[in-house]
């Protein structure tokens, strides 16, 4: 019986250590840029928990992403049971694994729940994480049940115990480390990060303090790519390959309203879902860009493409014409166009996706200079109804695939800061000389046209 036990959590061991390698792998294609089979809409979706503060706090704290973390808890709990399995084959006391067996399964029940809790603050379900937290459990009850001997170890076996389960524990760990150092974080994922710094806002020097010159900024579009990653200096090529192979199309309806001039060489054109994740990470990269940018060389336009039927009329409907928060955030950015503080707004609505409902979307849209009742009244007009209309037959004039769509001069390209501030530098000329140093682009997939966030198959996000 007891033998059955141990073997029962050396399988659960070895499924919990391949889910995680799975998960590890998907975190590292997203990254790169690619999107994953989890990715299904913005509440289903391991990437929103994947890159939540929480999931960055971890991997700053202990070197390791929190799919690493799940690794080194399958192999230690493959490695006593298979110490609990070869030491009962030869005779030897087996209390030392069992009790190290219960241990790892106190800690990962633990572990559950913090993890839960930290999802479920993301504002996303992770459906992978489910899945190991479930085998935790399992886990656990076989260890509780099916291991001979007391729960908790007596009084002479705490030091073989710890010794077993910390030193399994310790290899596994070192073993894990360094690719676990070597994985992104999701920091480093955000294209923003590899932006050059902005300019520094001149301010009162405190006596007795050296200030921190930062570096100058790229001198040339050349001298900036060649600063970046080779994963990034590919990313780029492929992206300019997709962009030029694009053809230049009219504005199919005069900007509402504008940042930058109107004979900026770079305008761009962005659409966006308040609860789409990528959208999030496009809106912060382009606060980061215009921070970057020198004035007129670049202008961008919001615009709005709500996943939701009830508003947008080229989305299905799927349930009741309730107001939801997606149709609520579109109408309350629409009525801020006219606003002074429109962008910053905006800006904040997005980094409140996590918790956002119709009543914080709006709460945050009349936090500024606009009151709440003439939103109000605004978002409720048949104008404003109008104007989301007018937004989406704009978008289906370019095939939108989902959010965030990004339009350059016309034509659709990656929702990439790093390349949008690549073709700010190049007055907005694709052929530019300094896209020479780029390696060749990959292949493209036959009939693809997505660029690296699109989110296909039903505009899931």
């Amino acid at each position: 019986m007891a033998t059955r036990g141990a073997l029962a959590l050396l399988v659960l061991g070895l499924a919990e250590s391949g889910l995680s390698i799975f998960q590890w792998m998907q975190l590292l294609t997203l990254r790169g840029g690619g999107s994953t089979v989890c990715g299904v809409s913005d509440t289903v979706n391991c990437e929103t928990v994947w890159n939540s503060a929480f999931a960055s706090r971890v991997h700053d704290l202990v070197g390791l992403p929190v799919a690493a973390l799940g690794l080194v808890w399958g192999l230690v709990a493959v490695g006593l049971s298979a110490l609990f399995l070869a030491w009962a084959r030869s005779g030897r006391p087996v209390r030392p694994a069992a009790n190290g067996l219960r241990l790892v399964a106190a800690a990962g029940l633990v572990s559950v729940v913090v993890f839960a809790v930290a999802s479920a603050q993301s504002g996303a379900l992770c459906p992978t994480c489910l899945a190991t937290y479930a085998l935790v459990v399992a886990f656990a009850g076989v260890a509780w049940k099916g291991l001979p001997g007391p729960l908790l170890p007596g009084a002479g076996e705490w030091g073989a115990t710890l010794k077993w389960t910390a030193g399994v524990t310790a290899a596994v760990f070192l073993a894990t480390l360094l690719p676990g150092r070597a994985t992104p974080k999701a920091s480093d994922a955000s294209g923003a990060a590899l932006l050059p710094p902005a300019p520094q806002v001149a301010s009162t020097q405190t006596p007795g303090v050296t200030p921190q010159t930062p570096p100058p900024p790229p001198a040339s579009l050349e001298e900036f790519l060649r600063s970046l990653p080779p994963q990034h200096q590919q990313f780029m090529a492929d992206a300019l390959a997709a962009y030029r192979s694009g053809t230049p199309q009219p504005a199919a309806s005069p900007a509402r309203h504008r940042y930058g001039p109107v004979d900026a060489p770079v305008k761009i054109v962005e659409w966006t879902d308040s609860k789409c994740p990528h959208c999030k990470m496009l809106v912060e990269e382009l606060s980061a860009l215009k921070k970057r940018v020198p004035e007129g060389k670049m202008s961008l336009e919001a615009r709005q493409f709500p996943l939701d039927g009830a508003c947008n009329p080229a989305i299905p409907r799927r349930g009741p014409d309730a107001p939801s928060v997606r149709c609520v955030a579109a109408r309350a950015q629409i009525c801020l166009e006219g606003a002074p503080d429109y962008w910053e707004l905006r800006e904040k609505m997005f980094a409140a996706q996590a918790v956002l409902d119709t009543e914080r979307a709006v709460e945050i849209a009349s936090s500024g200079s606009v009151p709440r009742s003439q939103l109000e009244v605004c978002m409720n007009s048949p104008a404003t109804a109008a104007k989301i209309q007018e937004d989406s037959r704009y978008a289906m004039r370019h095939h939108i695939q989902g959010t965030p769509l990004v339009l350059v001069n016309g034509r659709e390209t990656a929702p990439s800061a790093p390349f949008l501030y690549a073709l700010v530098m190049a007055e907005g000329n694709p052929s530019a000389p300094g896209f020479d140093v780029l390696p060749p682009p990959r292949p493209r997939p036959v009939g693809g046209h997505g660029h690296g966030h699109d989110d296909h198959a039903g505009h899931n996000h």
